[in-house]
């Protein structure tokens, strides 16, 4: 665990005591024009979204052997790519001849994908495969002298629990796994019981939000608001009973060691586990940020991800996906997993009037003179703390 100290309430919870240091309210560690300024949203493009891991899509957007997805992360277009082999991968979205995106469509291929623009065209590993004319002769075959060199650009890519991870800043891409696994080490070994691999999507919705990203990941890791938006869930001693977790300084949020109320009972009858869950973990929901963009619920026997673009200052786009076991999906479990999936997009629903008004504030002048309160916003703190170290100007030591 991450060198984070604890103290314990009277519920017997685990409530970080940092960053935030004394009893009193305390400001916010990001100013409100953060939140609304287009100049901020471009460092943060450049600082952290283009400076690190981040969540770029879902395996199952390329399901099948040549099947290609448009994708952006840090506003670059890129491409993820099943092989022939059964690995995705991810490129640029640029052509190596005139710089044309290749698609802006998912589309699905049978062994190359092509320029619309020459025709130049590439195998599904991203090598250059076919320069039509490239010697401007009727009867020429022969192609550029640096093929090997003239391949679709490759990004740094992993698959994990469903998702798929780049980092736009790793120029060595053989050393990228090392990478990643030091990234979501801490997150794989709290859940080392779960059998990623047996999960299959049950459904999946997309939410476009007219706010920050940061008040997307600020309300997710907020559970004070748990009992008055989302009463469904359970009463306020539903909220108490939540415990802090910092796995890393990227890994951040909290656990339920009982149950969300609502959430638990969200369904007649439990779902086939998400693998050999112990005994004393049946009944845990996990909540966590993996910073910047994921934000994952587990409980026994489904795994809900949020994964989002933040694509202005003022707008953010959430694919909310929501995957159980494979024996989950038969016909037996559709009521419950029907049910099971309008109940937790409902709850995401609930957020987005909120997460509106919450934009709206950020407008205002008064909204620099917000309270973050220590026995609640400990985890809030990390992450706008993380933010702000990230943007920092190494001059002044702040925005």
């Amino acid at each position: 665990m991450h060198d984070v100290d604890f103290r314990t309430t009277s519920t017997g919870n685990r409530v970080a005591t940092g960053p935030l240091t004394s009893d009193s309210s305390q400001r916010a560690l990001v100013p409100a024009h953060a939140y609304t300024s287009a100049a901020v949203h471009e460092l943060e493009r450049e600082r952290i979204f283009a400076a690190g891991w981040v969540w770029a899509g879902y395996a199952h957007w390329v399901g099948e052997p040549g099947q290609v997805k448009p994708v952006a992360v840090a506003g670059q277009p890129l491409l993820m790519i099943r092989g022939e082999d059964g690995e995705i991968r991810v490129f640029h979205n640029s052509c190596r001849h005139r710089g044309m995106a290749l698609t802006e469509e998912p589309i699905t291929v049978k062994r190359r994908i092509q320029c619309a623009y020459h025709c130049w065209s590439y195998d599904l590993d991203g090598s250059l495969a076919a320069t039509p004319y490239f010697q401007r002769e009727r009867q020429g075959r022969s192609g550029p002298a640096d093929k090997r060199a003239l391949g679709l650009l490759p990004v740094a890519s992993r698959v994990w629990a469903g998702m798929v991870f780049v980092d736009l800043a790793e120029r060595d891409i053989d050393t990228a796994a090392a990478s990643f696994d030091r990234f979501i080490g801490p997150l794989a070994q709290r859940w080392s019981h779960i059998d990623f691999d047996r999960i299959r999507l049950a459904e999946e919705r997309v939410f476009d939000v007219a706010a920050n990203w940061k008040l997307v990941v600020e309300n997710f890791l907020d559970f004070y608001h748990l009992p008055f938006i989302h009463p469904q869930v359970g009463p306020v001693n539903s909220s108490l009973d939540v415990d802090d977790e910092v796995l890393a300084p990227e890994i951040i949020g909290g656990c339920y060691p009982r149950g969300a109320t609502g959430k638990a009972a969200k369904t007649s009858e439990a779902l086939p586990f998400l693998g050999e869950v112990p005994r004393e973990k049946t009944e845990n929901q996990d909540i966590f940020c993996v910073f910047p963009n994921a934000l994952l619920f587990l409980e026994a026997d489904w795994f809900q991800v949020i994964g989002f673009e933040a694509l202005s200052a003022d707008r953010t786009v959430e694919h909310m996906a929501i995957f159980v076991d494979q024996d989950g999906t038969s016909e037996d479990h559709s009521v419950n997993r029907k049910r099971l999936a309008e109940v937790l997009f409902g709850v995401n629903e609930q957020d987005l009037p909120i997460l509106d008004k919450l934009q709206a504030g950020r407008y205002s002048p008064a909204s620099d003179r917000t309270s973050l309160v220590p026995h609640w916003d400990q985890v809030t703190a990390m992450f706008q703390q993380l933010v702000a170290d990230r943007i920092a100007d190494p001059t002044t030591k702040g925005y």
